[in-house]
């Protein structure tokens, strides 16, 4: 049974920055304001390899923050240096 991972954004362009540095070229969608990118994976070893690719999205954009729900198991990750407004 496939392993579903959703990454949530505070917005679609933040989720498009997320998923244009996940491999496979997922699409990210708004969901109630918010951005999101929904993944499959047949390993959760393969599933977990999307935290660092995230960690480091929201770092090096200043993205105020990013979920990723991997299964039961989440983790939220915030920007130490946010972006200018």
């Amino acid at each position: 049974m496939p392993l579903l991972v959703t990454i949530d954004a505070g917005s679609k362009a933040d989720a498009e920055l997320i998923a244009a540095a996940l491999p496979g070229g997922p699409e990210a969608k708004s969901w109630r304001g918010y951005g999101v990118v929904r993944l499959r994976f047949r390993k959760e070893k393969e599933a977990r390899e999307v935290l660092p690719v995230v960690a480091e999205c929201v770092e090096r954009h200043g993205l105020s923050w990013a979920r990723v729900r991997i299964g039961d198991d989440e983790r939220m990750f915030r920007s130490r240096s946010r972006r200018a407004s």
